[in-house]
Protein backbone atom coordinates (compact mmCIF):
# COMPACT_ATOMS: atom_id res chain seq x y z
CA UNK A 1 0.00 0.00 0.00
CA UNK A 2 1.66 3.71 -1.35
CA UNK A 3 1.64 5.96 1.95
CA UNK A 4 1.54 9.27 1.85
CA UNK A 5 4.80 10.19 0.48
CA UNK A 6 4.65 8.41 -2.55
CA UNK A 7 0.99 9.87 -3.43
CA UNK A 8 2.77 13.25 -2.78
CA UNK A 9 5.38 12.70 -4.89
CA UNK A 10 3.32 11.48 -7.53
CA UNK A 11 1.14 14.28 -7.23
CA UNK A 12 4.15 16.94 -7.63
CA UNK A 13 5.29 14.80 -10.65
CA UNK A 14 1.98 15.28 -12.04
CA UNK A 15 2.66 18.62 -12.85
CA UNK A 16 5.55 17.70 -15.25
CA UNK A 17 2.57 17.07 -17.84
CA UNK A 18 2.47 20.70 -18.25
CA UNK A 19 5.61 20.87 -19.89
CA UNK A 20 6.29 17.41 -21.27
CA UNK A 21 4.34 14.23 -21.05
CA UNK A 22 7.36 11.75 -21.32
CA UNK A 23 9.02 13.32 -18.84
CA UNK A 24 5.69 12.85 -16.17
CA UNK A 25 5.48 9.40 -17.41
CA UNK A 26 8.96 8.80 -16.43
CA UNK A 27 8.91 10.47 -13.44
CA UNK A 28 5.79 8.70 -12.18
CA UNK A 29 7.74 4.87 -13.38
CA UNK A 30 10.64 6.28 -11.25
CA UNK A 31 8.88 6.41 -8.27
CA UNK A 32 6.85 3.17 -8.56
CA UNK A 33 9.97 1.44 -9.45
CA UNK A 34 11.58 3.04 -6.31
CA UNK A 35 8.26 2.09 -3.99
CA UNK A 36 8.89 -1.60 -5.50
CA UNK A 37 12.45 -1.86 -4.62
CA UNK A 38 11.49 -0.37 -1.24
CA UNK A 39 8.31 -2.90 -0.41
CA UNK A 40 10.96 -5.70 -1.54
CA UNK A 41 13.16 -4.60 1.19
CA UNK A 42 10.65 -4.21 3.96
CA UNK A 43 10.56 -7.44 5.95
CA UNK A 44 7.17 -7.21 8.86
CA UNK A 45 7.90 -8.75 12.13
CA UNK A 46 6.88 -11.39 13.48
CA UNK A 47 3.81 -11.32 16.24
CA UNK A 48 2.08 -13.51 18.94
CA UNK A 49 -0.91 -12.60 21.55
CA UNK A 50 -1.02 -13.48 25.43
CA UNK A 51 -4.54 -13.34 26.29
CA UNK A 52 -6.45 -14.81 29.56
CA UNK A 53 -8.52 -17.80 29.15
CA UNK A 54 -11.39 -17.13 31.84
CA UNK A 55 -12.55 -13.71 32.67
CA UNK A 56 -15.82 -12.76 33.84
CA UNK A 57 -19.10 -10.70 31.79
CA UNK A 58 -18.40 -6.78 32.71
CA UNK A 59 -14.88 -7.49 33.59
CA UNK A 60 -12.43 -5.41 32.43
CA UNK A 61 -10.01 -8.03 30.84
CA UNK A 62 -6.21 -7.18 29.95
CA UNK A 63 -4.56 -8.78 26.22
CA UNK A 64 -1.18 -8.51 25.20
CA UNK A 65 0.28 -8.47 22.11
CA UNK A 66 3.93 -8.89 21.57
CA UNK A 67 6.17 -7.57 18.37
CA UNK A 68 9.66 -9.17 18.18
CA UNK A 69 11.76 -7.32 15.42
CA UNK A 70 14.74 -9.43 14.37
CA UNK A 71 16.42 -7.27 11.93
CA UNK A 72 19.04 -4.52 12.10
CA UNK A 73 16.85 -1.83 11.68
CA UNK A 74 13.64 -0.59 14.05
CA UNK A 75 10.19 -0.60 12.28
CA UNK A 76 7.81 1.55 12.59
CA UNK A 77 4.27 -0.44 12.04
CA UNK A 78 0.53 -0.12 12.92
CA UNK A 79 -1.10 -3.08 14.67
CA UNK A 80 -4.59 -4.76 15.20
CA UNK A 81 -6.19 -7.78 15.72
CA UNK A 82 -10.15 -9.54 15.10
CA UNK A 83 -12.50 -9.71 18.11
CA UNK A 84 -15.50 -11.04 18.44
CA UNK A 85 -18.37 -8.64 18.06
CA UNK A 86 -18.97 -9.18 21.63
CA UNK A 87 -15.53 -7.72 23.09
CA UNK A 88 -15.52 -3.66 22.98
CA UNK A 89 -12.14 -2.46 23.25
CA UNK A 90 -11.92 0.16 26.12
CA UNK A 91 -10.94 3.66 25.90
CA UNK A 92 -7.56 5.10 26.96
CA UNK A 93 -4.31 4.46 26.40
CA UNK A 94 -4.72 1.84 23.41
CA UNK A 95 -8.03 2.54 23.35
CA UNK A 96 -10.83 1.60 20.87
CA UNK A 97 -10.25 4.07 18.01
CA UNK A 98 -6.57 3.93 18.06
CA UNK A 99 -7.12 -0.15 17.53
CA UNK A 100 -9.81 0.00 15.04
CA UNK A 101 -7.33 2.14 12.81
CA UNK A 102 -4.56 0.33 13.56
CA UNK A 103 -2.18 1.17 16.52
CA UNK A 104 0.69 2.95 15.83
CA UNK A 105 4.15 1.13 17.13
CA UNK A 106 7.66 1.61 17.13
CA UNK A 107 9.92 -1.38 17.51
CA UNK A 108 13.76 -1.02 18.34
CA UNK A 109 16.16 -2.99 16.28
CA UNK A 110 16.54 -6.84 17.83
CA UNK A 111 14.07 -6.64 20.24
CA UNK A 112 10.63 -7.66 21.49
CA UNK A 113 7.68 -5.06 22.15
CA UNK A 114 4.38 -5.74 24.24
CA UNK A 115 1.46 -3.77 23.09
CA UNK A 116 -1.38 -3.84 25.87
CA UNK A 117 -5.59 -3.25 25.45
CA UNK A 118 -8.34 -3.56 27.36
CA UNK A 119 -11.27 -5.36 26.50
CA UNK A 120 -14.80 -5.73 28.50
CA UNK A 121 -16.94 -8.78 27.39
CA UNK A 122 -20.34 -7.42 26.92
CA UNK A 123 -21.68 -11.04 26.58
CA UNK A 124 -21.37 -15.01 28.27
CA UNK A 125 -19.91 -18.01 25.84
CA UNK A 126 -16.96 -18.41 24.29
CA UNK A 127 -15.92 -15.62 22.53
CA UNK A 128 -12.92 -15.63 20.07
CA UNK A 129 -9.86 -13.69 19.07
CA UNK A 130 -8.63 -13.98 15.83
CA UNK A 131 -5.66 -13.27 13.60
CA UNK A 132 -3.26 -10.26 14.18
CA UNK A 133 -2.97 -7.99 11.09
CA UNK A 134 0.40 -5.94 10.77
CA UNK A 135 1.01 -2.40 8.37
CA UNK A 136 5.09 -2.19 7.95
CA UNK A 137 6.20 1.57 6.82
CA UNK A 138 9.42 0.44 4.16
CA UNK A 139 12.84 2.19 5.26
CA UNK A 140 12.27 4.40 3.01
CA UNK A 141 8.95 5.37 3.60
CA UNK A 142 7.34 4.70 0.67
CA UNK A 143 5.16 1.53 1.14
CA UNK A 144 3.07 -0.30 3.59
CA UNK A 145 3.33 -3.61 3.50
CA UNK A 146 0.68 -5.51 5.23
CA UNK A 147 0.81 -8.76 6.64
CA UNK A 148 -0.97 -11.47 9.32
CA UNK A 149 -0.13 -13.57 11.99
CA UNK A 150 -3.03 -16.66 12.46
CA UNK A 151 -3.67 -16.30 15.86
CA UNK A 152 -6.76 -18.13 17.69
CA UNK A 153 -7.57 -17.35 21.59
CA UNK A 154 -10.59 -18.58 22.94
CA UNK A 155 -12.05 -16.27 25.91
CA UNK A 156 -14.50 -18.47 28.05
CA UNK A 157 -16.82 -15.21 29.71
CA UNK A 158 -18.53 -16.86 33.20
CA UNK A 159 -21.23 -15.57 34.73
CA UNK A 160 -20.42 -12.41 36.82
CA UNK A 161 -21.38 -11.34 40.09
CA UNK A 162 -18.86 -8.23 41.00
CA UNK A 163 -21.33 -5.71 39.35
CA UNK A 164 -24.58 -7.22 41.08
CA UNK A 165 -22.43 -6.75 44.60
CA UNK A 166 -21.76 -2.61 44.56
CA UNK A 167 -23.03 -0.02 46.49
CA UNK A 168 -24.38 -2.59 49.04
CA UNK A 169 -25.16 -1.67 52.75
CA UNK A 170 -21.73 -2.90 55.24
CA UNK A 171 -24.30 -5.69 56.95
CA UNK A 172 -25.12 -7.41 53.56
CA UNK A 173 -21.45 -6.97 52.42
CA UNK A 174 -20.65 -8.97 56.41
CA UNK A 175 -22.91 -11.40 55.43
CA UNK A 176 -21.47 -12.72 51.84
CA UNK A 177 -18.22 -12.19 52.98
CA UNK A 178 -17.81 -13.57 56.58
CA UNK A 179 -15.08 -16.55 56.67
CA UNK A 180 -15.64 -19.79 58.95
CA UNK A 181 -14.61 -23.01 59.81
CA UNK A 182 -15.11 -26.21 57.38
CA UNK A 183 -18.68 -26.64 58.98
CA UNK A 184 -20.24 -23.47 59.20
CA UNK A 185 -22.70 -23.18 62.10
CA UNK A 186 -25.65 -21.70 61.10
CA UNK A 187 -27.76 -21.22 64.24
CA UNK A 188 -31.67 -20.90 63.78
CA UNK A 189 -34.87 -22.43 63.63
CA UNK A 190 -33.20 -25.63 61.85
CA UNK A 191 -34.13 -29.06 62.67
CA UNK A 192 -30.77 -30.59 63.07
CA UNK A 193 -29.25 -30.60 67.13
CA UNK A 194 -26.09 -28.91 67.38
CA UNK A 195 -25.08 -28.48 71.40
CA UNK A 196 -26.96 -27.28 74.88
CA UNK A 197 -26.02 -24.38 76.43
CA UNK A 198 -27.71 -22.12 79.48
CA UNK A 199 -30.60 -20.45 79.03
CA UNK A 200 -31.06 -16.78 78.73
CA UNK A 201 -33.72 -14.34 79.09
CA UNK A 202 -35.68 -14.12 75.36
CA UNK A 203 -34.71 -18.06 74.55
CA UNK A 204 -37.77 -19.85 73.17
CA UNK A 205 -38.93 -21.61 75.53
CA UNK A 206 -39.97 -24.66 73.13
CA UNK A 207 -35.99 -24.78 73.13
CA UNK A 208 -35.54 -25.92 76.76
CA UNK A 209 -33.98 -29.48 77.08
CA UNK A 210 -35.95 -30.50 80.28
CA UNK A 211 -34.12 -33.50 80.92
CA UNK A 212 -30.90 -32.03 80.88
CA UNK A 213 -32.38 -28.73 82.63
CA UNK A 214 -33.66 -31.19 85.23
CA UNK A 215 -29.75 -33.00 85.34
CA UNK A 216 -28.16 -29.25 86.06
CA UNK A 217 -31.00 -28.13 88.05
CA UNK A 218 -30.78 -25.11 85.47
CA UNK A 219 -32.43 -24.13 82.14
CA UNK A 220 -30.60 -25.46 79.77
CA UNK A 221 -31.62 -25.04 75.87
CA UNK A 222 -30.51 -26.87 72.72
CA UNK A 223 -28.72 -24.73 70.24
CA UNK A 224 -29.94 -25.99 66.58
CA UNK A 225 -28.49 -25.25 62.86
CA UNK A 226 -29.22 -25.06 59.70
CA UNK A 227 -29.77 -28.62 57.86
CA UNK A 228 -26.80 -29.90 55.93
CA UNK A 229 -26.34 -32.48 53.01
CA UNK A 230 -29.69 -31.17 51.33
CA UNK A 231 -30.47 -31.31 47.40
CA UNK A 232 -30.76 -27.70 45.35
CA UNK A 233 -32.30 -27.89 41.96
CA UNK A 234 -31.41 -24.95 39.62
CA UNK A 235 -34.31 -24.75 36.98
CA UNK A 236 -32.90 -22.50 34.38
CA UNK A 237 -35.61 -21.25 31.86
CA UNK A 238 -33.33 -20.23 29.00
CA UNK A 239 -36.72 -19.14 27.25
CA UNK A 240 -37.17 -15.55 25.18
CA UNK A 241 -38.43 -13.75 28.59
CA UNK A 242 -34.88 -14.25 29.63
CA UNK A 243 -33.05 -12.95 26.94
CA UNK A 244 -34.41 -9.52 27.86
CA UNK A 245 -31.60 -7.31 28.45
CA UNK A 246 -32.38 -5.22 31.63
CA UNK A 247 -30.06 -2.40 33.91
CA UNK A 248 -28.93 -3.25 37.47
CA UNK A 249 -31.99 -1.48 39.00
CA UNK A 250 -32.68 -2.01 42.88
CA UNK A 251 -34.91 -1.28 44.74
CA UNK A 252 -34.06 1.84 46.32
CA UNK A 253 -33.44 3.52 42.57
CA UNK A 254 -37.06 2.04 41.11
CA UNK A 255 -39.09 5.00 43.05
CA UNK A 256 -36.65 7.40 40.99
CA UNK A 257 -36.35 5.40 37.02
CA UNK A 258 -40.29 5.83 37.76
CA UNK A 259 -40.87 9.06 38.23
CA UNK A 260 -38.02 10.50 36.52
CA UNK A 261 -39.46 8.37 33.41
CA UNK A 262 -37.02 5.14 32.45
CA UNK A 263 -34.45 5.70 29.97
CA UNK A 264 -32.67 2.82 28.92
CA UNK A 265 -28.70 2.82 28.81
CA UNK A 266 -26.69 1.54 26.49
CA UNK A 267 -25.32 -1.88 26.70
CA UNK A 268 -21.89 -1.87 27.35
CA UNK A 269 -20.76 1.42 28.76
CA UNK A 270 -18.11 3.09 27.15
CA UNK A 271 -16.32 4.12 30.46
CA UNK A 272 -16.45 0.51 31.98
CA UNK A 273 -19.86 1.52 33.89
CA UNK A 274 -22.10 -0.99 34.78
CA UNK A 275 -23.66 -3.07 31.60
CA UNK A 276 -27.21 -3.91 31.01
CA UNK A 277 -27.14 -7.43 31.07
CA UNK A 278 -29.81 -10.00 29.59
CA UNK A 279 -32.23 -11.35 32.58
CA UNK A 280 -30.40 -14.90 32.42
CA UNK A 281 -27.13 -12.71 33.64
CA UNK A 282 -28.46 -12.27 36.39
CA UNK A 283 -29.92 -15.82 37.41
CA UNK A 284 -26.54 -16.91 36.05
CA UNK A 285 -24.86 -14.47 38.71
CA UNK A 286 -27.57 -15.72 41.77
CA UNK A 287 -26.99 -19.23 40.75
CA UNK A 288 -23.06 -18.90 41.34
CA UNK A 289 -23.21 -17.15 44.79
CA UNK A 290 -25.95 -19.62 45.79
CA UNK A 291 -23.26 -22.36 44.55
CA UNK A 292 -20.72 -20.78 46.66
CA UNK A 293 -23.05 -20.31 50.28
CA UNK A 294 -24.41 -24.03 49.94
CA UNK A 295 -20.64 -25.26 49.71
CA UNK A 296 -21.12 -23.77 53.49
CA UNK A 297 -23.66 -26.06 54.15
CA UNK A 298 -22.59 -29.40 52.25
CA UNK A 299 -25.53 -29.10 50.17
CA UNK A 300 -25.55 -31.05 46.81
CA UNK A 301 -26.47 -28.87 43.06
CA UNK A 302 -28.20 -30.24 40.19
CA UNK A 303 -28.93 -28.18 36.85
CA UNK A 304 -31.57 -28.39 34.81
CA UNK A 305 -31.55 -26.12 32.14
CA UNK A 306 -34.79 -25.36 29.50
CA UNK A 307 -36.31 -23.83 26.66
CA UNK A 308 -38.80 -25.74 24.44
CA UNK A 309 -36.62 -28.59 24.63
CA UNK A 310 -33.95 -29.19 27.57
CA UNK A 311 -30.24 -28.16 27.14
CA UNK A 312 -28.80 -29.67 30.06
CA UNK A 313 -29.52 -32.15 32.85
CA UNK A 314 -26.29 -32.84 35.73
CA UNK A 315 -27.73 -34.61 38.99
CA UNK A 316 -26.95 -33.64 42.57
CA UNK A 317 -23.28 -33.54 43.15
CA UNK A 318 -20.88 -31.16 45.64
CA UNK A 319 -21.12 -27.79 45.01
CA UNK A 320 -18.03 -26.85 42.38
CA UNK A 321 -18.26 -23.38 41.82
CA UNK A 322 -15.82 -23.46 38.89
CA UNK A 323 -17.75 -26.35 37.08
CA UNK A 324 -20.72 -24.39 37.49
CA UNK A 325 -19.05 -21.37 35.71
CA UNK A 326 -18.34 -23.55 32.92
CA UNK A 327 -21.79 -25.13 32.31
CA UNK A 328 -23.39 -21.00 32.55
CA UNK A 329 -21.03 -20.09 30.27
CA UNK A 330 -22.59 -22.43 27.51
CA UNK A 331 -26.21 -21.11 28.60
CA UNK A 332 -27.49 -19.84 25.43
CA UNK A 333 -31.36 -17.78 25.70
CA UNK A 334 -33.49 -18.21 22.91
CA UNK A 335 -36.56 -16.66 21.13
CA UNK A 336 -38.64 -20.10 21.81
CA UNK A 337 -41.44 -20.14 24.45
CA UNK A 338 -40.62 -22.17 27.84
CA UNK A 339 -42.21 -25.89 27.73
CA UNK A 340 -42.49 -26.06 31.93
CA UNK A 341 -44.54 -29.08 31.82
CA UNK A 342 -41.59 -30.75 30.07
CA UNK A 343 -38.85 -29.34 32.11
CA UNK A 344 -40.66 -30.31 35.38
CA UNK A 345 -41.95 -33.64 34.29
CA UNK A 346 -38.07 -34.40 33.36
CA UNK A 347 -37.17 -32.51 36.86
CA UNK A 348 -39.52 -35.11 38.66
CA UNK A 349 -38.01 -37.82 36.98
CA UNK A 350 -34.34 -37.06 37.52
CA UNK A 351 -34.62 -35.98 40.74
CA UNK A 352 -36.36 -38.56 43.74
CA UNK A 353 -35.12 -37.07 46.88
CA UNK A 354 -36.62 -34.29 48.24
CA UNK A 355 -35.12 -30.94 47.25
CA UNK A 356 -35.26 -27.11 46.78
CA UNK A 357 -36.01 -26.08 43.61
CA UNK A 358 -35.41 -22.48 42.53
CA UNK A 359 -36.51 -21.40 39.51
CA UNK A 360 -35.19 -18.39 37.68
CA UNK A 361 -38.05 -17.04 35.26
CA UNK A 362 -40.23 -14.24 34.56
CA UNK A 363 -44.06 -13.83 34.09
CA UNK A 364 -45.40 -12.41 31.50
CA UNK A 365 -47.77 -14.50 28.97
CA UNK A 366 -50.55 -15.44 30.15
CA UNK A 367 -50.62 -19.20 28.62
CA UNK A 368 -47.00 -19.67 29.68
CA UNK A 369 -48.18 -18.54 33.14
CA UNK A 370 -50.57 -21.09 33.51
CA UNK A 371 -48.74 -23.61 32.72
CA UNK A 372 -45.40 -22.42 34.80
CA UNK A 373 -47.83 -22.65 38.29
CA UNK A 374 -49.67 -25.68 37.32
CA UNK A 375 -46.41 -27.36 36.91
CA UNK A 376 -45.23 -25.69 39.99
CA UNK A 377 -48.17 -27.01 42.13
CA UNK A 378 -47.66 -30.40 40.42
CA UNK A 379 -43.74 -30.41 41.80
CA UNK A 380 -44.62 -29.26 45.22
CA UNK A 381 -46.25 -32.23 46.16
CA UNK A 382 -42.47 -34.24 45.99
CA UNK A 383 -40.18 -31.16 46.18
CA UNK A 384 -40.16 -27.30 47.72
CA UNK A 385 -40.41 -25.09 44.99
CA UNK A 386 -38.85 -21.10 44.83
CA UNK A 387 -39.83 -18.90 41.98
CA UNK A 388 -37.38 -15.94 41.43
CA UNK A 389 -39.08 -13.43 39.54
CA UNK A 390 -36.76 -11.02 38.19
CA UNK A 391 -38.61 -7.74 37.42
CA UNK A 392 -38.62 -5.74 34.66
CA UNK A 393 -38.26 -1.94 35.75
CA UNK A 394 -38.64 -0.32 32.09
CA UNK A 395 -42.46 -2.20 32.12
CA UNK A 396 -43.23 -0.83 35.81
CA UNK A 397 -42.08 2.44 34.85
CA UNK A 398 -44.41 2.68 31.66
CA UNK A 399 -47.32 1.82 33.55
CA UNK A 400 -47.38 5.33 35.33
CA UNK A 401 -45.36 7.31 33.02
CA UNK A 402 -47.97 10.21 32.27
CA UNK A 403 -49.55 9.90 28.71
CA UNK A 404 -49.21 13.17 26.43
CA UNK A 405 -50.55 11.59 23.60
CA UNK A 406 -52.91 8.67 22.64
CA UNK A 407 -50.06 6.89 21.88
CA UNK A 408 -48.48 7.12 25.17
CA UNK A 409 -52.09 6.11 26.86
CA UNK A 410 -52.34 2.91 24.93
CA UNK A 411 -48.65 2.21 26.14
CA UNK A 412 -49.08 2.70 29.32
CA UNK A 413 -52.83 1.38 29.19
CA UNK A 414 -50.79 -2.27 27.51
CA UNK A 415 -48.02 -2.06 30.12
CA UNK A 416 -50.63 -1.52 33.26
CA UNK A 417 -52.48 -4.52 31.78
CA UNK A 418 -49.32 -6.59 31.65
CA UNK A 419 -48.37 -5.51 35.35
CA UNK A 420 -51.83 -6.79 36.77
CA UNK A 421 -51.51 -9.83 35.09
CA UNK A 422 -48.21 -10.40 36.79
CA UNK A 423 -48.90 -8.95 39.97
CA UNK A 424 -52.15 -11.93 39.58
CA UNK A 425 -50.29 -14.47 38.62
CA UNK A 426 -47.68 -14.07 41.38
CA UNK A 427 -49.91 -14.02 43.70
CA UNK A 428 -51.92 -17.24 42.55
CA UNK A 429 -48.76 -18.66 43.01
CA UNK A 430 -47.78 -17.74 46.62
CA UNK A 431 -51.84 -19.08 47.24
CA UNK A 432 -50.78 -22.65 45.83
CA UNK A 433 -48.05 -22.43 48.41
CA UNK A 434 -45.47 -21.49 46.17
CA UNK A 435 -42.42 -19.24 47.85
CA UNK A 436 -41.77 -16.61 45.51
CA UNK A 437 -39.29 -13.66 45.74
CA UNK A 438 -40.36 -10.87 43.06
CA UNK A 439 -36.92 -8.64 42.60
CA UNK A 440 -35.58 -5.92 40.71
CA UNK A 441 -32.83 -7.22 38.51
CA UNK A 442 -29.84 -5.68 40.57
CA UNK A 443 -31.31 -7.24 43.49
CA UNK A 444 -31.42 -10.89 42.65
CA UNK A 445 -28.91 -12.22 43.85
CA UNK A 446 -28.88 -10.79 47.32
CA UNK A 447 -32.72 -11.78 47.50
CA UNK A 448 -31.94 -15.01 46.85
CA UNK A 449 -29.17 -15.59 49.17
CA UNK A 450 -31.64 -14.03 51.44
CA UNK A 451 -34.72 -16.62 50.27
CA UNK A 452 -31.90 -19.49 50.82
CA UNK A 453 -30.77 -18.60 54.21
CA UNK A 454 -34.52 -18.10 55.15
CA UNK A 455 -35.50 -21.55 53.73
CA UNK A 456 -32.27 -23.01 55.96
CA UNK A 457 -32.68 -21.40 58.95
CA UNK A 458 -36.56 -22.17 59.20
CA UNK A 459 -36.23 -25.73 58.59
CA UNK A 460 -38.82 -25.60 55.93
CA UNK A 461 -36.70 -27.91 53.71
Amino acid sequence: MPTGRTLSLLGLASFLFLVSTPAALAADALIVLLALLDARRTFPPSASRQAPRISSLGAVTDVTISVTNESVRPLSLRLTDDLDPSLRRLPGSGGRDEWEEGFPVDVPARSVLRCHYNVRPRARGFLSLGAIHLRTRSPWGLVWRRSSVEASDMLQVQPGVRDLLRDRSHAIHRRLRTPGPRRNRQWGDGREFESLRDYVQGDDPRTIDWKASAKRRKYVVRNYEAERSQNIILAIDAGRHMRERLPPVRAGEMAGAVGDGWREVVPGDAQGGPLDRERMDYALGACMMLASRAQNFGDRIGVVVFDERIRHVSPPRRADPPSLARTFAEVETRLVEPNYPLAFATLGRSFRKRSLVVLFCDIIDGSVSRALVQSLTRIGRAHLPLAIAIQNPGLDAAAVRPAGNAADAYHRAAAEEMVQARAATLQVMRQAGILVVDTPPGDTLVRTLDKYMEIKERGLL
